[in-house]
C-alpha cells in the first residue's frame, strides 16, 4: 500500500465528519500520519510492521519521549484501521506492533487547605481583574470543565437556579450539562454584573469570558491569570490542576465514579479510573504520617 494525500484526506474527513473530532485533534492525526509517511518515502520502505518499528525507533533517537511515540503509533493504527475498511489495503501493519510502555504519572491535586487559599484570594476585592480571577478559578474548580471548555463558555450556557448548570462544549463538539454549585454561581453572577462588561470591549460579545476585542480569552491568557493567582498563594498551578483537584476531592468524599465520568466528558471510565488510583495514594501518604504505628517505626512517635 502507499500511503497517498487523497487516502489521508478520506481518513480526516472521516475522523470529522463520523467520529465528529475537533480541528485541532484531526489536525494532530495528519502530522502523525504524514511523519510516518515521510519516513518511509526517504527511507524508500513500504508500509510494514518492521518498518513502523524502525519509525518508532528512529524517533527514540530523536529523544522523543514514550509519550510522544505511543501517539504517533496510536495515529497510525486508527489510519491503517480505516484503510483495511475502506479497502486501501488488506493488511494492517500495525498489527503485532506494541505500544511503548509509558512511565506511570499520576495528576497532582491540592490540598483542601490550598484551595481555600485560591478560592478566598482577592474574595474582598470589587476590582474588575480580582472579580474575573475568583469566578475563573471557582467555576473550574466547582466543574472541573477543561481551560479550552472555559474559554468557549457562552453566556446563553450558564442557567440559573433553582438548579445552576453549564452547557458545556467538549471534545468533538460533544455537549453536557455540568451542574454548579450555588456558592460558585454566586461568583460568576458576581463577576457577569460587576466586572465583565469592563472587558468586553464590543459591548456585545457572547462569550462568558471575553477579550476587549470581543473575542473570547485565549487559553494562554488564562492560564496565565490562574498561575499567576497560585503563585500568589504559594501554589505552582495550572487549569488543569484544577480539573485533577475537583476529581480528586469528590472521589474522596465517596462521589460516584461514573457520575464524576459524566461531568469530566471522559468518553471511556478507565480515563476517569486513575483517580481512584491518586485518592489511594493520598490516603496512603496519611498512614505513612499520621498513624501512631508507622511513626513509631520511624522513629517518632512520642
Amino acid at each position: 500500500m502507499q500511503i497517498t494525500t487523497g487516502i489521508i484526506e478520506s481518513f480526516l474527513e472521516k475522523l470529522t465528519v463520523s467520529d465528529g473530532l475537533s480541528h485541532n485533534t484531526t489536525l494532530a492525526y495528519k502530522r502523525d500520519v504524514q511523519d510516518f509517511q515521510k519516513f518511509i518515502e526517504t527511507k524508500g520502505l513500504e508500509p510494514s510492521p518492521d518498518a513502523i518499528r524502525s519509525y518508532l525507533v528512529s524517533l527514540s533517537e530523536n529523544n522523543l519521549s514514550e509519550r510522544t511515540q505511543a501517539r504517533r503509533l496510536s495515529a497510525l493504527k486508527h489510519f491503517f484501521k480505516f484503510a483495511v475498511e475502506r479497502d486501501f489495503t488488506n493488511e494492517d501493519p500495525t498489527q503485532g506492533v506494541e505500544m511503548p510502555k509509558l512511565p506511570k504519572t499520576l495528576p497532582k491535586a491540592l490540598s483542601a487547605q490550598e484551595m481555600e487559599a485560591l478560592l478566598t484570594l482577592d474574595r474582598e476585592s470589587d476590582a474588575p481583574d480580582a472579580l474575573r480571577q475568583c469566578a475563573i478559578i471557582e467555576v473550574l474548580y466547582s466543574t472541573g470543565i477543561r481551560v479550552t471548555e472555559l474559554a468557549t463558555l457562552k453566556v446563553g450556557d450558564l442557567e440559573g437556579e433553582p438548579n445552576p448548570t453549564l452547557r458545556v462544549t467538549g471534545k468533538g463538539d460533544k455537549q453536557r450539562l455540568v451542574p454548579l454549585s450555588v456558592k460558585a454561581l454566586q461568583t460568576l453572577q458576581t463577576y457577569m454584573d460587576k466586572a465583565r462588561p469592563k472587558f468586553d470591549g464590543t459591548n456585545q460579545s457572547k462569550w462568558m469570558f471575553p477579550s476587549r476585542q470581543g473575542r473570547p480569552l485565549t487559553r494562554q491568557r488564562l492560564f496565565q491569570i490562574v498561575r499567576c493567582a497560585g503563585e500568589r498563594c504559594g501554589i505552582d498551578l495550572s487549569p488543569h490542576q484544577l480539573r485533577h483537584t475537583f476529581a480528586t476531592h469528590l472521589l474522596e468524599n465517596d462521589a460516584d465514579l461514573r457520575a464524576v465520568q459524566m461531568m469530566l466528558g471522559h468518553s471511556d471510565l478507565s480515563t476517569t479510573q486513575v483517580y481512584t488510583q491518586v485518592v489511594e495514594d493520598r490516603l496512603r501518604d496519611v498512614i505513612e504520617e499520621k498513624h501512631p504505628l508507622q511513626m513509631k517505626s520511624n522513629g517518632t512517635h512520642k
